[in-house]
């Protein structure tokens, strides 16, 4: 007798799932937070990190070669784990100058690079699987569960590690506004450092010792008094 399978070897590579790995970016009510939604075949408490990116292009005023690569911002991330199929969080694109005015981190630090730093209108958003093990390995637990990994959601880092990660741009204005300025941070002291190795004035004496106007013994002085 023929097997049946043996006629059709393609079939058992058919049964299986390809990968669902997406999500969605909107804006909230809340000025400055977006929320990221993701949806995926991935089995529950998957962890999936997750980055927020504005590319910057330095001054083309600058003479060549200084500053005059691209680069970009993390404005902010965050970690979450799948359940039943979904994942869910708000990102916080904002930060708090010390004057009290919304920013984004790249804007906080700019007067220290001493760079004139133009934005993208898009910030990019990255979801990528955070596997604690091989790549390999979750790959072959997932076609075990009936789940193939896609590989144009595969990237490879440049030691050749491979990783999922799905993208999506928004179009993000920059912040507007204030707000009542942060305390100061024990971080913004001495260089970072804070009050440490700071050398604290010492505490006024209070006690007020008489000075003999006289020598109160008419004894002769001993030889330890005298000066060596």
């Amino acid at each position: 007798m023929v097997s049946t399978i043996a006629q059709l070897p393609g079939l058992v590579s058919d049964l299986s799932t390809d990968l669902n790995f997406q999500f969605r970016v909107t804006p909230s009510t809340r000025e400055g937070i977006y929320t990221v939604t993701g949806t995926t075949n991935l089995p529950d408490n998957s962890p999936i990190a997750v980055v927020a990116v504005r590319h910057l292009h330095p001054n083309k005023q600058l003479p060549p070669g200084v500053g005059s690569n691209p680069t970009y911002s993390i404005l902010t991330y965050q970690d979450v784990k799948v359940k039943k199929g979904k994942w869910k969080l708000d990102l916080n694109l904002w930060k708090v100058a010390k004057d009290g005015r919304f920013q984004e981190a790249w804007q906080l630090e700019q007067p220290k690079l001493g760079l004139k730093l133009e934005p993208d209108s898009d910030v990019t958003f990255l979801a990528t699987l955070a596997p604690t093990e091989a790549l390999w390995d979750v790959e072959q637990r997932l076609e075990k569960q009936g789940i193939k990994l896609v590989n144009t959601m595969i990237r490879n880092t440049v030691e050749g590690d491979r990783y999922v990660q799905a993208i999506e741009g928004l179009s993000v204005p920059l912040p507007t506004g204030s707000t009542t300025p942060p305390p100061q941070r024990a971080e913004d002291l001495n260089g970072g450092w804070g009050p440490r190795y700071i050398l604290l004035p010492e505490p006024p004496n209070k006690r007020k010792l008489e000075q003999p106007d006289k020598r109160r013994t008419d004894a002769p002085m001993n030889p330890a008094e005298l000066m060596q």
